[in-house]
């Protein structure tokens, strides 16, 4: 009598170790499906330790992208973002991508900026138009890849409270040691002054700080440090997707807008206290014809100084919070006229930007550019675009249960 042919074993009856493997490989939207299949297989990956594999490999297979975020809603209320593939980031028709349908954005609400991208959320706000610095924005977290999008509740401290502005920066960092994704907000406000010798700015106000894990806003005792005088950074075009990954989110400031002296500052996410990192001594302080930016280079804190038509230096700090461990990297002295140098991608590439306000990359190793086709300018041509990396997730944006 002939054997009857073996039934195949279903998936879930495979072992974990050798299931996870396979659907390790698998990018988050059909995994997002996967879940519905069963308790199992919901429960499986749901895990915590899964999640992070997941995207680590997405990390290290150079799977990221950058999108750039133009800041101005269109009419119908969207938000125009265009994604490259870090890897081909040449292609002829990038893919547009769309927010959640279930984001109501209220009339008047129409300019955007990005706070911060970690790990597959991206973090940003919308404005109201013209009144930027006198009203509340709407706070977003974003995994395009699982289309899941969560508005933030309000903050203890509204923008509005008498003066005629107010100073307000937020920005978003991932604490590693409760795996816990925060939103850093902090203001201070500002009065036209009676003379020219008064100062337009008061004192910070109370810094907040909003959990993810918890899904709640709180008050926090370390303030921002009161010499501060500018916040320097963080304007224009601009890379974001490296700062807040490591526990730390950082601030280019001068600290006197008389001599322009430099310093960074620096949140803790695991303490949730401020502390000022100096920059390397051999960047001028003084010279306000060098401009700086601030990024990071293979998981470092880095810090760009370049001179129009001049030469450009990277330091890179080594041992973090070290002073004496800041090393000159690189130096770019072939770029002149019209490029504008931007930042490291999350690939190692500097991108730039070129003639007819156009993006590149720059290949470090083969010393060649390639042109993108991407503008950096916003289509009114008065603001600029964000540059966001960002990798496939399944992070999830709700609070912990």
């Amino acid at each position: 009598m002939d054997k009857l042919p073996k039934q195949p074993t279903t998936m879930e009856k495979l072992p974990e170790e050798l299931l996870s493997d396979i659907l390790i490989r698998l990018p988050a939207k059909q995994l997002a499906q996967f879940r519905c299949v069963s308790k199992p297989m919901n429960a499986l990956l749901s895990q915590p330790s899964f999640i992070k594999s997941h995207l680590h490999r997405s990390i290290h297979n150079n799977d990221e992208m950058f999108m750039v975020f133009y800041s101005e809603l269109c009419l119908d209320g969207e938000i125009p973002i265009i994604a490259h593939p870090s890897h081909s980031p040449d292609i002829e028709n990038p893919n547009f991508i769309n927010l959640p349908a279930s984001l109501t954005i209220p009339p008047g609400y129409t300019h955007t900026s990005i706070l911060g991208s970690l790990n597959g959320l991206i973090c940003f706000a919308i404005w109201p138009i013209d009144i930027v610095f006198v009203c509340d924005p709407i706070i977003c977290i974003w995994n395009p890849s699982l289309n899941a999008l969560r508005i933030l509740p309000p903050y203890t401290i509204p923008a509005s409270l008498g003066f005629e502005g107010i100073d307000l920066h937020i920005r978003f960092g991932y604490d590693p040691e409760t795996d816990d994704y925060k939103v850093v907000k902090f203001s201070r406000l500002f009065q036209r002054p009676a003379t020219a010798f008064e100062s337009y700015f008061k004192e910070w106000l109370q810094v907040e700080v909003y959990s993810m894990r918890k899904g709640s806003w709180k008050l926090i005792n370390d303030r921002f440090p009161s010499h501060v005088d500018w916040i320097s950074d963080f304007a224009g075009l601009s890379i974001i997707g490296s700062d807040g990954h490591d526990g730390h989110i950082h601030w280019l400031c001068e600290l006197d807008c008389k001599i322009t002296k430099h310093a960074i500052v620096a949140f803790d996410l695991v303490s949730e206290t401020f502390g000022e990192i100096p920059l390397p001594d051999s960047i001028p302080q003084y010279k306000k014809d060098r401009t700086k930016l601030l990024g990071h280079l293979s998981g470092n804190l880095c810090v760009m100084s370049y001179m129009e038509d001049g030469d450009m230096e990277v330091w890179v700090m080594n041992e973090y919070g070290v002073a004496e461990s800041w090393v000159k990297h690189h130096v770019f002295s072939q770029f002149s006229g019209n490029i504008v140098p931007l930042g490291f991608i999350l690939n190692k590439e500097f991108l730039l930007q070129g003639d007819k306000n156009r993006l590149a990359l720059y290949d470090q190793i083969a010393t060649k550019v390639k042109s993108l086709e991407v503008i950096a300018t916003s289509r009114f041509g008065f603001d600029r675009v964000k540059i966001v990396s960002y990798v496939d997730s399944l992070v999830w944006i709700a609070p912990a249960s």
